[in-house]
């Protein structure tokens, strides 16, 4: 009888071991191994940010489809809507992937607004970061698992921290910057101009296959030069990217990618600019 007992309490045990180990998977937290992420959406690569603090980037950039008001993760990283965000409205039944700064939706900011009134702040941690504020149908499908860099986490990403970091590309045809993750061995893939700003688009050839089976797969990410929304007319797609922080300083500020270039910089806040979300590690 006593036998019996304790093999009925190791099972009440080990149900509620997994369940919780269940629990902390659909939170999107550590999954302890640090190589493999535990939300879906979410790439492989650990980037430093400063302050022992790592994150992942999402697969894609954000994408939203006014007419069903859903969010999504762009299947591919070198995916971009381009001159079809010149459609965004109201009951727009396509995808748009170029946003105005803090259009979350949350206190009627919209993700189809091109003009409207925000105040002079930074969005870190609040509800007019897309991440913060929504669900997102391919990250988890929760609200609050994502969230923009800020101007200041963008900079130690290119710059601060050790060993190779980044590189222009055209991956698949689609210019723009790779971002190596950290501890970055050269001899993984042949790159380059590594770490040069002035490098141009032209400096890495990727094919599709090269960029799934072996760049990817060791947790690259690739920033593709989606362009600029002003109003309703697009432009430089393929040419250059802007990818909002969440940070306020003077300007809404972005990260600026350009052929000769890479650097923070400010922006209009009405402008639409690409969003690319991350998830913290640790």
């Amino acid at each position: 009888m006593k036998k019996n007992s304790f093999i009925i309490g190791l099972c009440l045990l080990l149900c509620v071991f997994s369940a919780c180990q269940k629990e902390n998977g659909e939170n999107g937290g550590n999954n302890g191994n640090g190589d493999t992420p535990s939300t879906e959406g979410s790439l492989s690569g650990l980037f430093s940010v400063g302050n022992g603090k790592t994150v992942r980037f999402s697969q894609g950039n954000l994408q939203y489809q006014a007419s069903t008001d859903t969010w999504r993760f762009a299947e591919n990283q070198y995916d971009c809507i381009g001159s079809s965000n010149s459609n965004i409205s109201l009951f727009y039944q396509g995808w748009v992937d170029l946003f105005g700064w803090g259009t979350s939706g949350f206190n009627d900011i919209k993700p189809w607004l091109i003009d409207y009134d925000m105040d002079a702040m930074s969005i870190t941690g609040t509800k007019y970061d897309w991440g913060l504020n929504n669900a997102i149908s391919n990250g988890g499908n929760k609200a609050g698992l994502w969230h923009l860099l800020t101007i200041d986490q963008w900079e130690y990403i290119l710059n601060r921290r050790n060993g190779s970091r980044f590189a222009k590309a055209t991956v698949n045809n689609v210019r723009g910057l790779l971002l190596l993750p950290d501890g970055w061995s050269t001899a993984t893939y042949s790159l380059n101009a590594i770490n040069d700003a002035e490098g141009g688009y032209e400096s890495n050839y990727v094919s599709a296959t090269d960029w799934s089976n072996v760049l990817e797969t060791n947790g690259v990410v690739f920033l593709p030069c989606a362009g600029l929304r002003e109003g309703t007319t697009v432009n430089y797609v393929n040419g250059f990217g802007r990818y909002w922080s969440s940070t306020y300083i003077e300007k809404a500020r972005s990260l600026f990618i350009h052929q000769s270039d890479v650097r923070p910089e400010g922006a209009d806040y009405h402008w639409g600019l690409s969003v690319r979300l991350v998830q913290d590690a640790n």
